[in-house]
């Protein structure tokens, strides 16, 4: 039941953000690749465009499976996360220019000796480019615990709205 809800809510915040970019690519307020008509900025409150679209996709309901309406009515039957990247694009590439003015550096040096000892100390076994604890195997308590937690953090984030 909770990872259900929890698909439902990555489901639609994926959606929102595609849908919002649809409709303000179809009012005009959005144009991919103008920088003076970034998504985030896109205000589609009372334009009787995006309301017409938003008619069309909310009046069919469930009578029909929601890949099918979101192309008739958006032109796209996929889930798409290059709408996030779109909103998300002005900080994004001020966080690459931050990082790039004040040197700071991103992931890891490889010291192949290092990781090498360190890797069969841990007695860890390479398995198709993953490295996997040889010999470890989850337990029932381990996969609770972890339901658990994430239970908990959903709750937590959906009362803090």
């Amino acid at each position: 039941m909770v990872i259900l809800y929890c698909v439902r809510y990555f489901v639609s915040t994926v959606l929102q953000f595609q849908i919002h970019r649809a409709l303000c690519t179809r009012t005009g307020q959005f144009i991919p690749g103008d920088p003076s008509r970034p998504l985030h900025k896109c205000d589609i409150y009372r334009n009787p465009e995006a309301g017409r679209v938003l008619k069309r996709l909310m009046e069919r309901g469930s009578s029909a499976p929601w890949a099918q309406i979101l192309q008739e009515s958006i032109g796209e039957a996929r889930l798409n996360g290059e709408a996030l990247r779109d909103y998300f694009r002005p900080l994004e590439e001020w966080l690459q220019s931050e990082n790039l003015r004040t040197g700071e550096y991103l992931g890891w040096s490889y010291d192949g000796d290092y990781c090498k000892f360190s890797i069969e100390t841990a007695g860890l076994q390479v398995y198709g480019g993953f490295y996997n604890r040889a010999g470890r195997g989850y337990d029932v308590t381990s996969f609770l615990t972890i339901l658990m937690a994430s239970f908990i953090i959903t709750v937590v984030s959906f009362r803090r709205r």
